[in-house]
Order: structure tokens, then C-alpha cells, then sequence
């Protein structure tokens, strides 16, 4: 009975043993904090350019395209991943949303004095940027759909072509999302649109409607943001690390190993999100090596752990087995 109990306990999946520690850590925030935990009201992220039902209709259709075409195995590690994936979500907007109530320090100026050191790369950024107008104009919002279209295509392709590494990519989704909440929290920054327009007066637009939902909240405290969080829901401004630039550089990291047709594909959105990160004014210079460190770091832990979980399933199903026989 002793060893049953264990095998049961060892068997509770990675993505919901994630998921339940970023809910803890939201709900232990609030309660530290005093600050009001908000779900989404509004009709369309405003701050992004995308309705809502667009992602959920997205992965409604992914899901439904691997049931038919994947294994079994795969949909139900999808099917699992997702709720889980809307928790991590949901609790990483809330906690953004309270950064400067959880962290007060703000180390923009800091980050802006590695921008102006390294001014030529910022300014390669805005002019590459500018090269590409004639073929990715500014309304096309393309820096959002592309990223949305990396994942889309990521999870499709390996849910069919390589499922022994599905399971894998899911893991380290949420682990990114997850640690780079957590990573918002050590030195917070705005980001540089605060000391200079970015190249997109559309992006800029955005930008400064978060501020002042950002300044809102400092000066009025939780009751503000309880009462108009909700609208905002996505509007929570936090530039270190980028994590555009960190979930870019994990798919192109899982393509790169696993998808080799990926990655000419995948190597030139990277670069555009990259690219785009910077010359929009969304993040400094230091905020996209620090995304894709927090990526790397997020791959190899998912092999170790996806590793470990497989084992531990092996030795499950094994002692399962003996058990049987007594």
C-alpha cells in the first residue's frame, strides 16, 4: 500500500505541478501584499491589437487538428497542458500587473545607460526596422503575429512529427512563462520608451496608455486596480528580460534540435522579434541576452525534468507490474 501511495504521488504530471506553484505564488503575493487578483473584462487586448477569442479559437483548432492527426499520447498532453497554460497566464498578468507594489525598485536608468553605450546596436535595430517597411508595415502588428504564429506552429509540428518531444516543448513553455515572472520581479524596469519613442507611433500609442494605467496604480494603490484591472488586464509594464525574445529563441532552440526544416523560417522571425523588440522601444538593449538565457535555461530544465519523469514512469509501471504478480 506504502508503495502504491508513492507511485500515485510520483505520477502527478510536471505542467499541473507548475501551474499549481504559480497559483500559489499569486495567491501568496496578494495576501502578503494586500493586492486584488483581476480577470480579463475587456473585449480585445488593446495594448497587443488582438481580440481575445482569437488565441482561444487558435488553440480550440490546434487541439482539434492534433486529435485527428496526432497520437493519443500527444492530445492528451495537449489537452492536459492547456488549462495549465491558462493558469500560468492568468497569474503571470496578475502578478505583473503588482510589480511595483511587490518591488519598488526601478532600475530603468540603469538599463537606458547600457543603451546609450551601446547606441550603434540600437540604432542597427531601428534602421533594419525600417528596411523592412516596404514588405511588414507598421499596422500588420506583425512582432505579435509572428510571435503567435511560432507557437502555433511549433506545437503543431512537433505534436505530429517528432511526439516524443511534445511533451517536452510544453514543459518548457510554462516554465518560461512561469520563470519569467518570477524574473520581472528581481530588477524591474518600464522599458526605454519612457526616454525616447520607439520607430512604430502605433506601438508608441500603446505604450503610453500602459503608463498610464502604470502610474494609475502607483498613485492610487490596489483599490485602482481592482476596479480597473480588469480592462487592463494585459497592461502591466515589465521590460527585463524580454520574453518575446526569450519564447522566440526557445522555438527556434527546439527546431534547431528536433525540426532542422524549421529553421530558416524560424531563424528569420527570430531575428525580426529580436529586432523589433528593440527599435520599438519595448526593451533595452540587456533585455534581449537576458530573454534568451532565461530560454536556454528553460529548454535544458525541461530535458532534465521530462527525463526524470519519464524514468520515474518507467520504475512506476514496473513496480505496478510486480504488485500484479504478488
Amino acid at each position: 500500500m506504502r508503495g502504491a501511495m508513492q507511485v500515485k504521488t510520483g505520477n502527478i504530471p510536471i505542467e499541473i505541478m507548475i501551474a499549481g506553484a504559480m497559483l500559489i505564488a499569486m495567491f501568496a503575493f496578494s495576501a502578503i501584499f494586500g493586492l486584488p487578483i483581476v480577470y480579463p473584462t475587456g473585449s480585445r487586448a488593446a495594448e497587443v491589437g488582438i481580440h481575445y477569442i482569437f488565441p482561444l479559437l487558435g488553440v480550440g483548432l490546434m487541439g482539434l487538428i492534433i486529435a485527428v492527426a496526432g497520437d493519443r499520447d500527444v492530445a492528451v498532453k495537449f489537452h492536459l497542458a492547456t488549462p495549465c497554460y491558462a493558469a500560468v497566464l492568468f497569474a503571470h498578468f496578475n502578478i505583473k500587473l503588482w510589480i511595483p507594489h511587490i518591488n519598488s525598485a526601478n532600475y530603468d536608468a540603469l538599463y537606458w545607460q547600457t543603451d546609450v553605450w551601446a547606441g550603434p546596436l540600437a540604432a542597427g535595430s531601428i534602421a533594419i526596422r525600417e528596411s523592412m517597411l516596404w514588405l511588414i508595415p507598421f499596422e500588420a502588428n506583425f512582432y505579435m503575429i509572428s510571435f503567435v504564429a511560432l507557437f502555433y506552429c511549433s506545437f503543431l509540428y512537433h505534436a505530429i512529427k517528432t511526439p516524443d518531444h511534445f511533451g517536452k516543448l510544453m514543459v518548457a513553455v510554462l516554465l518560461l512563462q512561469s520563470l519569467g515572472t518570477f524574473a520581472y520581479l528581481i530588477a524591474p524596469a518600464i522599458g526605454p520608451f519612457v526616454y525616447e519613442d520607439g520607430i512604430n507611433p502605433m506601438v508608441t500609442a500603446g505604450q503610453h496608455t500602459m503608463l498610464e494605467f502604470y502610474r494609475g496604480s502607483i498613485t492610487h494603490g490596489p483599490d485602482w486596480i481592482a476596479e480597473n484591472g480588469g480592462a487592463h488586464f494585459t497592461a502591466g509594464l515589465a521590460a527585463m528580460p524580454s520574453l518575446h525574445s526569450a519564447g522566440a529563441f526557445l522555438f527556434f532552440l527546439f527546431a534547431w534540435h528536433h525540426a532542422k526544416i524549421l529553421v530558416p523560417l524560424y531563424a528569420l522571425l527570430l531575428l525580426f522579434i529580436l529586432v523589433t523588440a528593440v527599435a520599438s522601444r519595448w526593451h533595452y538593449l540587456i533585455d534581449v541576452p537576458a530573454g534568451t538565457a532565461l530560454a536556454w535555461v528553460s529548454f535544458r530544465l525541461a530535458n532534465r525534468l521530462t527525463r526524470r519523469k519519464d524514468a520515474s514512469e518507467d520504475v512506476s509501471r514496473t513496480i505496478d507490474r510486480e504488485i500484479a504478480l504478488t
